[in-house]
């Protein structure tokens, strides 16, 4: 009987352990479920807020358009294509512009890549302003106007409703100081000349040399840069003098053509006034390999405004041979530092 008694108190004590259990276990469950639902519709109104952001400029230029116009005209862009400037020396035209930013009488329609066919709730004659945009370090999600390339201005375009304007091929060139008020600074290595422009750094058992057809891109030669078992680390810099790059986020790129089946990092050496050594190396970006010659365009501009107090650069390229490569090869070519050109 006392035994009995006794169970039935541990049973008891038990079912009040349990419950108590039981009670913070659900208070968890749905405190979590609270969390995780809280987190899903904060994760839906940032979307909501971007998108918005995103398309909003969009729809108030509808708005601000011809009120009651329903029926849209229509653009037709096929692509945009570099072509020389006579006023300046750029060197190589090779390019890549993916997308057009498009404005109708100074309000932006849109990004759209290229080609595209879009809607702008116009009629009559207005303004179109095109400009050239590019992926910014290579990536989809960083799609940007080119700064350096001009825009394409058509004055007096007459939009009809229901009709496709077909702009076909447009040309741009680069900004020049006679039409645009800007002078752009280029440096290029092209490897076609017997010196080439950069030099191997103390550490590296490897670097750059010319290389002849079928393994060219553009010209007479590209550069490559071969790492095996017996030299397994490559770093290079550029050679002679430093750059003195302007600050205050006035754009500065790095524009090249590259294959390779390895990965290689690009970014700059940050030198201190009156020192001839590096003060900070700084890793840019890492590109991944690729079996096809790519064109992209480096953005230095943060970099640079992150070492407001530097004096100078260099750029560097670097690279560890990968796991599971027997023989990494890295073709380079148009290598082409780019920036405006600023008052001393």
């Amino acid at each position: 009987m006392s035994w009995s008694l006794s169970g039935k108190k541990n049973i008891s004590q038990l079912h009040i352990i349990n419950y108590k259990i039981l009670r913070s276990y659900l208070i968890f469950v749905f405190t979590y479920h609270d969390i995780m639902l809280q987190k899903y519709f904060f994760a839906r109104a940032v979307k909501t807020i971007l998108f918005l952001l995103l398309f909003i400029p969009w729809l108030i230029s509808c708005n601000k358009f011809d009120g009651d116009q329903t029926i849209p005209a229509y653009i037709h862009i096929e692509n945009i294509k570099l072509e020389e400037n006579p006023f300046i020396f750029e060197g190589t035209l090779s390019n890549k512009i993916t997308d057009a930013w498009v404005y109708v009488d100074d309000i932006l329609i849109g990004a759209f890549e290229l080609p595209a066919t879009f809607p702008v709730l116009q009629n009559g004659k207005h303004k179109i302003s095109i400009y050239p945009g590019i992926k910014m370090n290579g990536m989809a999600g960083t799609r940007v106007q080119y700064e350096f390339y001009k825009s394409i201005i058509i004055t007096d375009s007459n939009l009809v409703v229901g009709n496709t304007i077909n702009l076909d091929t447009l040309h741009t060139q680069y900004k020049d100081l006679a039409s645009d008020n800007k002078e752009i600074v280029f440096w290029e290595e092209n490897f076609d000349d017997a010196t080439i422009k950069f030099q191997k750094r103390i550490n590296s058992d490897t670097t750059v040399i010319q290389t002849n057809l079928p393994n060219v891109f553009e010209g007479s030669h590209s550069g490559i840069v071969t790492i095996d078992s017996q030299h397994n680390f490559f770093e290079m810099e550029t050679k002679g003098d430093n750059f003195v790059l302007p600050k205050g986020a006035s754009p500065v790129f790095l524009e090249m053509n590259y294959k390779t089946n390895n990965s290689l990092y690009i970014g700059l050496l940050v030198y201190q006034p009156n020192q001839s050594y590096p003060s900070n190396q700084v890793s840019t970006i890492k590109l991944k390999p690729t079996t096809e010659w790519k064109k992209i365009y480096i953005n230095f501009t943060p970099d640079i405004s992150d070492y407001y107090s530097a004096g100078s650069f260099k750029v560097f390229f670097g690279a560890y041979k990968d796991e599971g490569i027997q023989t990494a090869e890295i073709y380079l070519d148009n290598i082409k530092l780019v920036h405006f050109k600023t008052s001393k």
